[in-house]
């Protein structure tokens, strides 16, 4: 009874999702929403607005993360100054822009530093 008493009431909060995308975008937005999912696989009661928005905050969190680590390695492990490390931040701020901006992806990268240094790279994926 506790699993259709929760289906339902999974079934209640899609309703009243589509109705606020409905009141928001139209139809339209409707099935671009619709699309989005049926795409990405991604089935959650947050719109795809909300999903981008809160994906944005973890991008930026693990930016921020991976920024300190990098710092702190090139400090303590090659002696980086304040000037040199400002330089590496300025700069690896300037490549996230381009992944967020889709000027470049994550295979560009990888590719570019395996031809270049012979360095194999790559991320590990979580599917």
């Amino acid at each position: 009874m506790a699993k259709m008493n929760e289906y339902m009431a999974g079934r209640e909060d899609g309703l009243q999702l589509a109705l606020s995308i409905v009141k928001e975008r139209g139809i339209e937005g409707l099935e671009e929403e619709i699309r989005f999912r049926n795409i990405t696989g991604v089935h959650t009661m947050y719109a795809k607005k909300d999903l981008e928005k809160a994906t944005m905050r973890i991008k930026e969190m693990t930016v921020d993360t991976f920024t300190v680590l990098s710092v702190a390695t090139l400090r303590d492990e090659f002696d980086f100054g304040k000037k040199r490390c400002k330089r590496f931040i300025d700069r690896m701020n300037l490549k996230a822009e381009c992944l967020l901006a889709d000027m470049v992806t994550w295979q560009d990268f990888i590719d570019n530093i395996e031809e270049e240094m012979g360095i194999k790279l790559q991320i590990r994926r979580n599917d």
